[in-house]
């Protein structure tokens, strides 16, 4: 019988590895765009391009040290390789999934395996994305200002996509801040629970309903308990600064890689950061298209030599393809190992 049992068992594991490779090879059969990207890199100055890569990574240490801080601040033990892995699959799945809402959940599930409740895993994470569009707009918000006179002068078509943009930004804070107000986070699990009513056969099968209250008291306890311990959002949103700085700074190395220099760091990355907000809300997978349009109207200006579509492309590439490259080989390499680990389990 159990022999039987073993037989029937489905490998979601592998199902899981050859979902995520095929994924990446459709991704890159359909972005042509990104065969041509090795043969512009390799015409432009290699030395601002390493800076574009190091920005990368300590942004990421950025990422994951916020996540560690905020995991440690409930007394929830993380490692920083640890941390550093969640971060990276967390970007990974809000790049391939539209409007950026897979990066969360599976953060959360990969917490799930590590025995931590989803309830308290959420909270956490969406604190941690609290943490991160404090920055994100209060940066967004001093750009404009900066950069107001200028573009209203040389491209005021821009501005009110940017105006949207910092609202649609604005009004996440507020939506996923009311979160951690009881009555809010009650309010929208008794929706959840209304709508699994729908479907009573399959909320019967998976106990969907006791799912939602304990999630539901999961959640409350950590924001129970985070009440006494606000100094450690206050240190997460001072450390997502520099983390957006670093992000929005790949863009300064780029356009420096492809020979200008009229445009300081400061002017760069606050151009960069208004085009972040206004495309970041756009329903495609990493913002797919949205961003490629958003630069050759916001960063015409500052690439005159008839490459600014190399240049959408070397900054895709370091911004969106390495990363989603990076992260399918993690989730691959995770899961092997994972896999591993579960099979020695079973042998003991």
């Amino acid at each position: 019988m159990e022999n039987t049992k073993k037989k029937k068992k489905i490998p979601w594991g592998l199902l899981y590895i050859g979902v995520t490779i095929v994924a990446v090879l459709l991704f890159g059969v359909f972005n042509r765009e990104f065969g041509n990207v090795f043969y512009t890199i390799t015409h432009l100055t290699p030395g601002f391009l390493g800076m574009a890569i190091v920005v990368s990574v300590v942004f990421f240490f950025f990422e994951g040290g916020v996540i560690r801080l905020l995991m440690h601040s409930q007394g929830l033990p993380m490692t920083l390789g640890s941390s550093l892995k969640i971060s990276l699959i967390g970007i990974y799945y809000s790049y391939i999934t539209p409007s950026s809402t897979g990066g969360q959940p599976m953060q959360a599930a990969y917490l799930r395996r590590d025995k931590v409740p989803v309830g308290l895993s959420t909270a956490v994470l969406i604190m941690k994305f609290f943490c991160y569009q404090c920055a994100f707009v209060a940066c967004s918000l001093l750009s404009f200002a900066f950069m107001y006179g200028k573009i209203s002068r040389e491209n005021p078509t821009i501005i009110p996509f940017i105006v949207v943009g910092l609202a649609v930004n604005g009004l996440s804070i507020v939506f996923f801040g009311s979160m951690y107000y009881p009555p809010v986070l009650g309010l929208i699990c008794r929706a959840a629970k209304w709508l699994i009513g729908r479907f009573p056969k399959l909320a019967k099968r998976f106990q969907l309903a006791k799912t939602i209250d304990k999630f539901q008291a999961d959640f409350q306890s950590y924001t129970e308990n985070f009440k006494e311990k606000k100094k450690s959002v206050i240190y997460g949103i001072l450390l997502s600064v520099p983390q957006f700085i670093l992000q929005m700074s790949v863009l300064y190395f780029v356009f420096r890689a492809f020979g200008y220099s009229q445009a300081g760091f400061g002017e760069i990355v606050a151009m960069q950061s208004l085009l972040q907000a206004s495309v970041s809300f756009m329903p495609m997978p990493g913002a797919s298209g949205a961003q490629e349009i958003g630069f050759s109207n916001f960063l015409r200006p500052y690439f005159v030599n008839n490459d600014l579509y190399a240049a959408v492309m070397v900054w895709r590439f370091f911004t969106y393809y390495l990363v989603v490259i990076a992260g399918a080989l993690l989730v691959v390499a995770d899961q092997f190992w994972y896999a591993r680990k579960q099979g020695r389990k079973e042998a003991a």
